[in-house]
C-alpha cells in the first residue's frame, strides 16, 4: 500500500496541475513517490526505523514526512515532464526538504519518529558506540 494518498497532494498542488505533470499516468506518480521515499530513507535510515515510518497509515503518519515526501515527489514529477522548466517554488521546496533531511541525519533536528532499535532489544544495531581518537599533549624534551 502506498504511503501517500491523493489527498496528501491537495495541500501543495492543485489536482488539475498534478494531472498535467503526471500526464494522467498513475504509474508515473507512483514511481516518483517510490523515488522520494528511497531518497528520504537514505537520510533517515541511520537513526530511525524507516520500515515503521513508511508502513504507517492514516493519522499515524508523521505530517512533516508527508509534506517533504510530497515536495520531493512533485519535484521529480516536474523533472520528468519538463526538466529544464521546473518552477522555482518546486526547486526551493525540494532544497528545503533536502536540508531538513540532512539536519535530521546529523542530529540537529529530532522529529517525532520511531527510532531504530538497539542490538540488545533484538533488533539491528545502530552502531552507536562512541570511539574517540586523539593523543596526549606534545612535550618538548629540549633544555
Amino acid at each position: 500500500m502506498p504511503f501517500l494518498t491523493e489527498t496528501d497532494y491537495e495541500v501543495q498542488i492543485r489536482n488539475w496541475i498534478r494531472q498535467i505533470i503526471i500526464q494522467r499516468k498513475e504509474d508515473v506518480q507512483h514511481q516518483a513517490e517510490l523515488a522520494a521515499q528511497a531518497e528520504m530513507e537514505s537520510y533517515l535510515r541511520q537513526r530511525y526505523n524507516v520500515a515503521a515510518i513508511f508502513s504507517a497509515a492514516g493519522a499515524d503518519r508523521n505530517a512533516l514526512i508527508i509534506m517533504y515526501m510530497v515536495d520531493i515527489a512533485i519535484y521529480h514529477l516536474h523533472a520528468n515532464s519538463a526538466g529544464d522548466v521546473i518552477p522555482e517554488l518546486r526547486i526551493i521546496r525540494y532544497n528545503a526538504a533536502k536540508e531538513w533531511l540532512k539536519a535530521v541525519a546529523k542530529g540537529d533536528i529530532s522529529p517525532d519518529l520511531p527510532e531504530k532499535p538497539d542490538k540488545e532489544e533484538g533488533g539491528e544495531g545502530t552502531g552507536s558506540q562512541v570511539i574517540e581518537f586523539g593523543s596526549n599533549p606534545k612535550y618538548s624534551e629540549r633544555y
